[in-house]
């Protein structure tokens, strides 16, 4: 498992033999944390604690969770996992992002979360190709409101899932390209939003990325959980937004 996990997965699960101090001291004395409320799927709101201490107390108060790990990809300077956490009988997917410093410690973390959202399985024996072209190249016919070349980067039967567009009050989830075609179309429309790329981190048909959004005032941080066919498609792509920029 990769660094600093384990222990952060075991505060907010509220293993026995986590509670006290920061957990486990992987977390920095100086670690910036930000945590996504608990109306993430619809509210653009993150709450944000400085210091291992209170970073570890706004993990604990995610407890009790059945904590499942979908998904990982890590690097020497960070790790990004998904999440499916459970409580009370609501489900959700969870994004977890930690940056580590010169020490090894975290010194940033992001919990993000929204209502369950499936993932596709995918053979990991047929590979997939590098994501980074394939999402900017969907970022760019969107911006230019080329809904229906936007939609194409998309598998017939993938899954889209996003928060409200203006004005809507749920959260977005589209299951195929052509339902993706005609939401774009119809419910976000054109607008001078601009999604710039700043991170991605990918392995096999696993992708994360973290980026700005530009365009409008006040631009927040875009994060999103993906997954790529083997023929370039995008299977699957969970979007998160906070309303407030978070320092990379």
């Amino acid at each position: 498992m990769p660094r600093g996990l384990g222990e952060v997965l075991a505060r907010a699960a509220g293993a026995a033999g986590a509670g006290g101090g920061s957990a486990a001291g992987c977390l920095a004395p100086d670690v910036q944390a930000w945590l996504a409320s608990p109306a993430q799927g619809l509210s653009a709101k993150i709450e944000s604690a400085a210091g291992a201490e209170a970073a570890t107390m706004a993990l604990a108060r995610l407890a009790p969770s059945d904590l499942e790990v979908v998904a990982t990809v890590d690097s020497d300077g960070s790790c990004w996992a998904e999440l499916t956490r459970r409580r009370d009988g609501v489900a959700e997917t969870c994004v977890l992002g930690m940056t580590y410093g010169p020490d090894g410690q975290v010194s940033r973390l992001v919990w993000l979360r929204v209502p369950l959202v499936p993932a596709r399985v995918l053979d990991p024996s047929e590979g997939a190709p590098e994501a980074r072209p394939i999402l900017e190249g969907y970022f760019a016919d969107l911006m230019a409101s080329r809904f229906r070349e936007a939609a194409a980067h998309f598998g017939v039967d993938s899954l889209y899932s996003h928060p409200p567009y203006a004005g809507g009050t749920e959260r977005v989830l589209y299951e195929g390209r052509e339902a993706l075609w005609r939401g774009f179309e119809t419910e976000r429309g054109p607008s001078p939003v601009e999604q710039i790329i700043t991170g991605l981190w990918q392995r096999r048909d696993r992708v994360f990325i973290e980026g700005v959004i530009e365009g409008i005032p006040n631009g927040g941080t875009f994060f999103a959980t993906a997954q790529i066919g083997a023929g370039g498609e995008i299977a699957r792509y969970v979007a998160f937004y906070s309303a407030t920029r978070i320092p990379a």
